[in-house]
């Protein structure tokens, strides 16, 4: 599930995702319900590049975790959004949600490897303005 962003590194990480595990996109609006939609299995995950907040995540995580799914930001790290010291732009570094039977580890790699993925979580991490 994602967006209706056109943004490269979420259109790069789409194809990704669908490359190496199959599937499709499904368009969901709302962090929350992109989170929620892979915690039900109603997709295999759920990918955002940046999110408003820590309150677009905070419930949804939580629920997502209780039913055995994993969250990580897009990059494969935990989530520091909700930390006193968090990074600066930390909302920049988005999500990737799955549910409790896809392989989280395997597709944040996957994820991880991409050159425009790759180009995105440099200029995040150089605190450099990311255009959306």
């Amino acid at each position: 599930a994602s967006g209706e962003a056109a943004v490269p590194v979420t259109i790069a990480a789409k194809k990704a995702a669908i490359k190496a595990f199959g599937g499709s996109n499904v368009i969901y609006g709302g962090a929350g319900n992109k989170i929620l939609a892979a915690a039900l299995g109603e997709v295999a995950c759920s990918i955002q590049h940046r999110v408003g907040g820590p309150w677009d995540l905070c419930a949804p995580q939580a629920i997502l975790k209780a039913m055995g799914g994993t969250m990580t930001d897009l990059f494969g790290n935990e989530i520091e959004i909700f930390k006193p010291d968090a990074p600066s732009r930390c909302n920049e570094r988005g999500f990737l949600a799955t549910g409790p039977s896809s392989d989280h580890r395997t597709l944040a790699a996957v994820i991880a490897a991409v050159p425009e993925v790759q180009e995105y979580r440099k200029r995040v991490e150089a605190d450099v303005v990311v255009q959306s």
